[in-house]
């Protein structure tokens, strides 16, 4: 149990250091947020590093596109979406203009730059708005990337930034309007509300609909409600797949990533179940879900989740359950101990045993999912990698071996009924 807590306790690290500028606990003012079809009053000033803008002519910018990208230099996201934008920019100069905008200043963006390999690499170099406090409080966001589409002085989309494509660019360019999933990170989902308004008093009951617009995606979340203080199970605008490992975590929580490899789909029509080919907001537009449970009696949270499960059978003619299965995995096995002979390991991880070390590998998605075969709980420092040789000449200095294979492996099973 000691161990397990561990692993729970690395992930929620990483994760909350990843997220801790978008999820601060300030609260934002509202008053001053522009939304889509408000006209756009620009800066009087912006401070400018990067790209081959010296200086903005925002009514001269009124004749293009202009997307605001707002960014984090600790958002992995954001930078692999950097080259691409770039390519954007090049193609589309005339109808096209990319602003990066910052909060940080211009000596931690200069320090930024310098280091990344990955954006010195593909020859990013977009024009950047530094330490930027007045379009943050005109599209006020708690995660990045967050991308605004400018036109003719309107705002016309407040939305990810998986939808700035060329399609969608040369549409608002050619037509002058475009309508795309609203990125809203204080929106808040209320399906009861919505729907059962046949009555001033929040009644008990379920409720399931498709993607809510504006909506942030969320978790399974079981809590009192402060209004009608009945018992409230929801998630929004997730995936019918997450929501059933959702509920499954809380009925039988694992030490493992449930991956898409570790994932059976005995239905007709996976892509309807999981988003396979990492389309992100326009997948979940048109197959994600939302669910609501108002409740008078407060359940264990496992008993709770049968419930749900139980919800969730019934209303898409499926059934769940996790089994063993032989899968291409990432199998750590015993070997020799050989000495680390390569170059100094700048950045490396630590980990408190092999079981961590699995669990933080699966999270990278580099390789198969993790069989973990040798169960140590010696302290394992592992440094940047890019290819199983480099791993495994790591991984050696501790008598570990990574080898591609096959192994038994829990899953996750999804089959329609007939």
């Amino acid at each position: 149990m000691k161990h397990l807590k561990l692993i729970a306790l690395q992930i929620c690290l990483l994760i909350t250091f990843s997220t801790a500028h978008a999820q601060s606990n300030q609260k934002v003012d509202l008053s001053k947020a522009l939304k889509v079809g408000d006209t756009f009053a620009p800066p009087s000033s912006v401070q400018l590093m990067r790209g081959e803008v010296k200086k903005i002519d925002w009514k001269a910018l009124e004749n293009k596109v202009v997307i605001l990208d707002f960014f984090d230099t600790f958002c992995g996201t954001c930078i692999q979406s950097m080259p691409e934008l770039q390519e954007l920019q090049h193609k589309l100069k005339d109808k096209l203009q990319i602003f990066n905008v910052g909060w940080q200043d211009k000596a931690t963006l200069d320090k930024f730059y310098a280091t990344n390999a990955f954006l010195k690499e593909n020859n990013v170099n977009l024009s950047v708005i530094f330490a930027d406090t007045y379009l943050k409080q005109r599209f006020p966001h708690q995660s990045a990337p967050h991308v605004i589409f400018l036109f003719k002085g309107k705002v016309h989309a407040v939305t990810g930034n998986r939808l700035v494509t060329e399609e969608n660019i040369l549409k608002l360019y050619n037509t002058g309007t475009i309508s795309l999933p609203l990125k809203d990170d204080f929106g808040k989902g209320d399906l009861a509300g919505q729907i059962d308004n046949t009555s001033q008093k929040t009644r008990e009951g379920v409720w399931i609909t498709g993607y809510q617009d504006g909506v942030p995606g969320e978790s399974m979340r079981i809590k009192k409600d402060s209004i009608s203080g009945l018992i409230k199970t929801s998630f929004y605008n997730e995936s019918i797949s997450n929501a059933i490992k959702f509920t499954w975590a809380k009925i039988k929580p694992g030490n493992y990533i449930t991956r898409a490899e570790r994932r059976v789909f005995n239905v007709k029509n996976p892509e309807k179940y999981y988003d396979f080919g990492n389309e992100g907001d326009v997948w979940y537009v048109k197959n994600g879900i939302c669910y609501e449970r108002l409740d008078k009696m407060q359940r264990a949270d496992s008993v709770q989740a049968r419930i749900v499960l139980n919800d969730l059978h019934n209303f898409f003619g499926i059934t769940s359950y996790k089994t063993m299965k032989e899968i291409e995995c990432l199998i750590l096995k015993p070997c020799p101990v050989k000495p680390y002979e390569g170059k100094a390991l700048e950045g490396a991880m630590s980990y408190m045993g092999s079981a961590i070390l699995a669990t933080m590998t699966d999270m990278g998605e580099q390789f198969p999912p993790v069989l973990d075969l040798v169960k140590s709980k010696e302290k394992i420092t592992i440094g940047p990698y890019t290819n199983l040789e480099e791993f495994n000449e790591q991984l050696a200095a501790y008598g570990i071996e990574a080898v591609i294979g096959r192994g038994m492996q829990e899953v996750l099973v999804i089959e329609e009924v007939n």
